[in-house]
Order: C-alpha cells, then sequence, then structure tokens
C-alpha cells in the first residue's frame, strides 16, 4: 500500500545500477515479463502466460563496472525482508541466495501484530493479545499494536511508509502525548 525510502523510484535505482533485471509481473490472471540491462529496456513488456495468482518476482545481478565489492549480507536482506512482511499484512516475500542456496519465505497474516509476537517470544507478556488499533482516513492509514511485558525497559519501533524511523518523531511524540494523557484522565475519574 505504500513505497519506502526513495519516493518510490527505489526500483528504477536498482534498475539502472543492475547489470540484468527482469520483472514478472502477475495481475488481472496474466503473467507479464520484461527484461533490463544496466536500466534499459532488453524486451518491451510481454504477457507470457496466465496465472490465477498475483505478485511480482524482481531478480536482478548488480552491475559491476559500478561495484567494486559484490557481497551482499544475506541476513542483512533476509531480516529487512522479514520485516516488511510484517509490515505489510498479507504480503508474501520470498529470498534465495544463489551463492549459497539459502532460502527464506516470509508470510505474516496477522501484519505488526504477529511482528508484536515475534518481538515477544522470549518474554513474559501482561495480557495475551496485543493492543492493536487499524485506522484509515483519506490522507493516510494507522496502524499501531501495543504489548506489555515484565521488563524493566521499552522497546518501541515506529515505522512511517516502511522506513523504521529509530529516532522516533512527532508520529511518536504525539501517540506518547496522547496516551500519557489519557491514561491520567481516566486515573482521576
Amino acid at each position: 500500500q505504500v513505497s519506502a525510502g526513495l519516493h518510490g523510484v527505489g526500483v528504477s535505482v536498482v534498475n539502472a545500477l543492475s547489470e540484468q533485471l527482469s520483472l514478472e509481473i502477475k495481475r488481472d490472471g496474466q503473467t507479464h515479463t520484461q527484461k533490463y540491462s544496466k536500466g534499459k529496456p532488453l524486451t518491451s513488456l510481454e504477457i507470457t502466460g496466465k496465472c490465477e495468482t498475483t505478485g511480482t518476482k524482481i531478480t536482478f545481478i548488480p552491475d559491476p563496472t559500478i561495484f567494486s565489492e559484490l557481497n551482499f549480507g544475506y541476513d542483512v536482506l533476509s531480516n529487512r525482508l522479514r520485516e516488511l512482511s510484517f509490515l505489510n499484512k498479507g504480503l508474501r516475500i520470498h529470498i534465495h541466495d544463489e551463492r549459497s542456496g539459502s532460502d527464506n519465505d516470509f508470510y505474516y497474516e496477522g501484519g505488526i501484530v504477529s511482528f508484536l509476537k515475534h518481538l515477544s517470544e522470549n518474554k513474559k507478556v501482561l495480557h495475551p493479545e496485543p493492543i492493536y488499533i487499524h485506522r484509515e482516513k483519506e490522507d493516510g492509514l494507522l496502524e499501531l499494536a501495543l504489548i506489555y511485558n515484565d521488563g524493566y525497559s521499552e522497546e518501541v519501533f515506529t515505522y512511517v511508509n516502511n522506513v523504521n524511523t529509530r529516532d522516533g518523531g512527532t508520529h511518536l511524540s504525539g501517540f506518547r502525548s496522547a496516551l500519557t494523557r489519557t491514561i491520567n484522565s481516566y486515573a482521576v475519574q
């Protein structure tokens, strides 16, 4: 539902920096493919078959004339793709490392609730199900999941458009302010 990071141009940058890039798009009952080299199309977008599923597969080989070192950290990529799968409920992501044969499939129907449960696996939670809020308006979407455990320190993960805002931001300070105000108001009653 949202793009991350580069104002929606991420795949364009990957394409421009790739010796080869192949797209396979499954949509509206048809499979479409297109191949690129160094950002330029080698083929037009072609219908190559029928399908019953939807999805996009991107395969690329980085351009060795641009990158002096082509050593991608599988664990780093795999962890980020897992995170994206958690953040986008129902999104299935597959990563395959042709160097080592390592494979991972990520699919979390519960989205950020599944993420919270994953993060809480080795903790004693104080309530069995996370508090979950989902709101959509014309100009945006809010998803929030919250769980308390018996630990002494807080762990807060905030994201905007699938990008981790490690240092927080107005969305986090506004939430904290509203939560504190609500709890204080409830305590006074």
